[in-house]
């Protein structure tokens, strides 16, 4: 039993929310391999994880993409994620997709209007085959440079742990 988890940050939530889900998940002793996309290499489903995680920050409304990004990287001196984003790296998965468990995640501003990468990555892995194990969970962040919302850390950590549950009684069937 397995997971991988990749996401993309640019201003550090998504990926403080990445490690409290991999917290989650390793809490209830599920190995998590955590790769961010275009810092630690692209990684591939060549050895098929039980467990798929991928989130990604909002960017007007939807997944990031190069212009996003890169207004994203003008408007604080450190950004983390640098090149291609889980938007490009879904585009080269597709093939491997086919039968994979998979949950998503995204940080987003509150409200309705506000848009989902969540429900974005969703939709392209199940087109692609792959099986949504849970619907796509959003954590709110304050402002687009300003953090998440308090107590988020802990909701991510707590559906890294319903996740690792989940990926359990998959394994025992």
């Amino acid at each position: 039993m397995a997971a991988l988890l990749v996401f993309e940050s640019m201003y550090g939530s998504t990926a403080a929310v990445a490690e409290a889900v991999a917290a989650g998940l390793a809490d209830l002793r599920i190995p998590v391999t955590v790769c961010e996309v275009g810092v630690a290499g692209i990684p591939t489903l060549a050895t098929r994880p039980d467990l798929l995680v991928v989130g990604a920050p909002t960017h007007q409304r939807g997944l990031s993409t190069p212009r996003t990004r890169d207004a994203a990287r003008g408007d604080v001196a450190t950004t983390l994620s640098r090149g291609d984003g889980v938007r490009e790296w879904l585009d080269q998965l597709v093939a491997q997709a086919s039968g994979q468990a998979v949950a998503v995640f995204d940080t987003a501003l509150a409200g309705r209007l506000a848009g989902s990468a969540a429900h974005a990555i969703g939709k392209r892995l199940t087109r692609a085959g792959a099986e949504l194990v849970m619907p796509p969970e959003s954590f709110t962040v304050t402002g687009r440079t300003s953090g998440l919302l308090p107590d988020e850390l802990e909701q991510a950590r707590s559906w890294g742990r319903s996740l690792a549950l989940f990926a359990a009684a998959a394994a025992a069937r």
